[in-house]
């Protein structure tokens, strides 16, 4: 028989006394977005200063490639655990009960820097070699196919070392 793996839970009921509002905006397939106001949250919250690369930055460091590769980490920052003593603060209150985020959620000031940070730790080796992380997509550029199977075997490698999910098509 197969041992199930137990699913983490990206939101858990909460008891904190911090609790955001949410909101709702039309998505393009007509359904609705749920959108969490941290915005009292994000005013007290200390900025990172871990650099988010800028596109035009990394232009340059694809010339003379031909063989471009893009892989969508999914769902980039709820594959990110929140610290245990962190999770409190991203509380909201919903009319069936307040919640919190034990992954890291969209909205939340630092989490950018936080899934640059870590996706640069993951992905050093490769990094300006034959391979970008921006924002949530991996990219990897090459000049031969020889050379661009071997990087995809190794950023592949790696998502499957640190449990990246990766979107496929």
């Amino acid at each position: 028989m197969k041992k199930k793996k137990k699913k983490k839970k990206k939101i858990r009921p909460s008891t904190s006394s911090f609790a955001a509002l949410i909101l709702f905006t039309p998505k393009k397939d007509r359904g609705l977005r749920m959108c969490i106001d941290y915005r009292a949250l994000n005013n007290i919250t200390i900025k990172s200063r871990y650099p988010i690369p800028r596109a035009d930055d990394l232009i340059g460091q694809l010339r003379g490639a031909w063989i471009f590769s893009n892989i969508d980490i999914r769902k980039g920052y709820h594959q990110i655990r929140i610290a245990e003593a962190d999770i409190p603060k991203t509380a909201f209150r919903t009319h069936y009960g307040s919640y919190e985020y034990t992954v890291m959620s969209f909205g939340l000031r630092n989490t950018p820097s936080t899934f640059q940070r870590t996706m640069n730790e993951v992905f050093r080796s490769l990094l300006d070699k034959s391979f970008i992380v921006y924002p949530d997509d991996i990219l990897v550029y090459c000049t031969s196919r020889e050379q661009h199977l071997t990087d995809l075997e190794a950023v592949f490698t790696l998502c499957d070392q640190h449990r990246l999910i990766i979107k496929g098509s």
